[in-house]
């Protein structure tokens, strides 16, 4: 009965909202008591915990570009301004670190944290795994796409320009390169930037006298080499500021539309307060997509057993997502391991892959995965670059006088996996330029499919591991194609596919010998209802005025976004759970469905609060009637999810609010334990 009941509950509590055009998504936002947004504290953790002295280099937001005023505060502190990123709102300055807090407190300034360091996060079957190699030759009747007109900007170690891959015909595909680093060195002397750029749009050239071909996903997809990393791999939060404000000021010039970032620093605080969070949106409002790799921190060093090729598999780590990917704007990947095989069948996720929730916003990440391991890729043509040094055996021999030495490299990493997105998104766009970031983020994962030769221990650790499945380019091009061509003018309420297209047409993907499935549990993604008849909203709306947007909803039971997931586990912070499902927080929930908090939910289904619902699933509350999977609001019907009020979701019984993850009966308040591995604290 209670599945019943919250199964019919979701019908009243995702109301649809649309009401204006779809252009950005605002966040969910909890209230106070008093109605008002609550503050945030506008020191990071390290700054305000008093343990940083001397002169500091910090990242300093401010409420609209920065100003002589706000110059002067920083030279009346005994501190100096160093730069200034006028599309992020942002300047990286030198402070004493006894003047933060005076500084901080100024109604101009946002947030203050220090300029950290960030760090790299480091395809023979690629192409053919993901089904990129059938949109690159025209599968099924459709004119061959390869990224043409399109540019990707790769944050990254930089890109060696005279590798053969990145030219064709005698001219050079990397639009132009910029050095943030200030290094001596130049081109790509860690090594790192020409193997990510070559997974996204490297076009094989120098395959020759090689076992394969190792192309990238969008061979004929242009590049803009934006290097942060110096040669040993390393860059401060304000060098990458510099690059992503550089990308967005310039993106119509060189038609930048992707932007890559294989790299990564430990989140701090929530993305709202992140500088490169916070610069990630920025970028995504103005129209990039920003594809980020997960991390490669998805497992502690404790070995708990070894596979049937005697590899030691370790403990996993939950809550290991780095930043920027713990943004809600970005595309995050993780990594699979295809087993150096073209079918799907028998692929995994890397053990390294970072794993979600994201500390501090506990939201759901990734947000798919692709292939990331073993990944064969053009190396740098530097010399002694570092990263290639560091692996020597790495480096692919040829299997014929012909090779060109030194050409090609074996990568491992979610750095790897990223670009196998950043070159599908490409592919995407030339199918469909007037595509949004919201659409194809949307389209990404309502095509990928939830890996089918792995069995997780419950739905929670499913959608933190995987996200929405493994990457399928070759759905996600079809669907590109399927929607409008002029989807950046979609208001809300519009259907996003063209007339003469359904969900049902685009039919279904082989590769490798095997039928692909798309996820068909994804019944709405940024802003994207889906059915038969696709149909663009300004997001869902909860009861108590919280607006879900960038999340994802699965038909199964898990509410992915805005700090909110549950699944067959037990998901919960700021709360005490007892055996045998009795939970006291705010509240108390005893097993067999019985709720005691502002409103009375006992077994059987009967609710008083705010509306009444009695057993049978009828529901008078605003209007709204509801009985047996009907929904009478806005004339639309959704079914199968279950939401409560205030960010609660339940499934089978199972009680979720404030997005910390427990599972199979376990629960980790503020960050103790997930089933089958740890989940590390904020």
């Amino acid at each position: 009965m209670l599945r019943r009941i919250t199964a019919s509950l979701i019908l009243v509590s995702l109301v649809l909202v649309s009401v204006a055009p779809l252009t950005t998504f605002a966040s969910a936002t909890k209230k106070n008591s008093n109605g008002q947004a609550q503050s945030h504290k506008k020191l990071s953790p390290e700054l305000e915990s008093g343990a940083a002295t001397g002169t500091v280099r910090v990242i300093i937001q401010t409420k609209g570009q920065s100003s002589t005023a706000q110059e002067a505060a920083i030279s009346k502190a005994g501190g100096s301004k160093r730069n200034a990123y006028e599309a992020l709102d942002a300047m990286v300055a030198d402070v004493p670190a006894s003047s933060l807090a005076s500084l901080a407190a100024r109604e101009d300034i946002t947030y203050i944290s220090p300029d950290r360091a960030v760090k790299s996060q480091s395809t023979s079957f690629a192409n053919e795994t993901t089904g990129a190699a059938q949109v690159q030759a025209g599968a099924a009747g459709a004119p061959s796409l390869t990224g043409k007109g399109i540019s990707i900007a790769v944050i990254d170690s930089g890109i060696s320009s005279n590798h053969p891959d990145f030219n064709k015909n005698g001219k050079s595909r990397i639009l132009t390169s910029v050095d943030f680093t200030g290094s001596a060195r130049t081109g790509d002397a860690f090594g790192h930037g020409t193997g990510v750029a070559s997974v996204a749009a490297g076009n094989g050239a120098a395959s020759t006298g090689y076992a394969a071909n190792y192309a990238g996903i969008a061979p004929e997809a242009s590049l803009v080499d934006l290097r942060v990393l110096d040669e040993t791999g390393s860059a401060r939060t304000s060098t990458v500021l510099a690059a992503i404000n550089w990308a967005i000021t310039n993106s119509a010039r060189y038609n930048v539309r992707i932007i890559n970032m294989s790299l990564g620093a430990p989140v701090r605080e929530s993305y709202k307060s992140d500088p490169l969070c916070q610069a990630v949106e920025r970028a995504v409002r103005a129209g990039l997509v920003v594809v980020a790799s997960a991390g490669n921190y998805g497992h502690t060093s404790r070995v708990v057993g070894y596979d049937n090729n005697g590899k030691p598999l370790y403990e996993l780590a939950y809550g290991t997502i780095s930043s920027p990917a713990n943004s809600p704007f970005t595309l995050t990947v993780g990594a699979v391991d295809n087993r150096s095989t073209v079918k799907r069948s028998d692929d995994f996720v890397a053990q390294y892959s970072s794993k979600g929730p994201t500390p501090f916003d506990h939201l759901s990440k990734p947000d798919v995965v692709a292939p990331g391991a073993r990944m064969i890729a053009a190396m740098s043509q530097e010399s002694n670059p570092t990263f290639n040094s560091q692996l020597p055996q790495n480096a692919q021999q040829p299997v014929s006088a012909l090779g060109m030495p030194n050409a090609y490299f074996k990568y491992s990493g979610t750095s790897f996996a990223a670009p196998v997105v950043s070159g599908t998104v490409a592919l995407m766009l030339q199918a469909n330029k007037s595509l949004t970031p919201n659409l194809i983020k949307a389209a990404l994962m309502r095509t990928a499919e939830s890996l089918p030769g792995v069995k997780f221990g419950n739905k929670a650790q499913s959608v933190v591991t995987q996200g929405a499945g493994q990457v399928n380019t070759a759905a996600a091009v079809a669907m590109s194609r399927a929607i409008v061509p002029n989807a950046n003018k979609l208001a809300a309420g519009d259907r996003v596919f063209s007339s003469n297209m359904t969900m049902s047409k685009l039919g279904k993907t082989m590769i490798g010998g095997e039928t692909v499935e798309s996820n068909v549990h994804v019944i709405y993604s940024e802003g994207v209802i889906f059915g038969d008849h696709p149909v663009l909203v300004n997001g869902i709306l909860l009861s108590e005025g919280i607006l879900l947007s960038e999340g994802w909803i699965l038909s199964d039971g898990i509410l992915a976004g805005d700090g909110i997931l549950l699944s067959e586990g037990i998901l919960l912070s700021e709360g005490i759970l007892l055996s045998e499902g009795i939970l006291l927080s705010e509240g108390i929930l005893l097993s067999e469905g019985i709720l005691l908090s502002e409103g009375i939910l006992l077994s059987e289904g009967i609710l008083l609060s705010e509306g009444i619902l009695l057993s049978e699933g009828i529901l008078l509350s605003e209007g709204i009637l509801l009985s047996e999977g009907i929904l009478l609001s806005e004339g639309i019907l959704l079914s199968e999810g279950i939401l409560l009020s205030e960010g609660i979701l339940l499934s089978e019984g199972i009680l979720l609010s404030e997005g910390m993850l427990v599972s199979d009966g376990i629960l980790l308040s503020e960050g103790i334990l997930l089933s089958e591995g740890i989940l590390l604290t904020d």
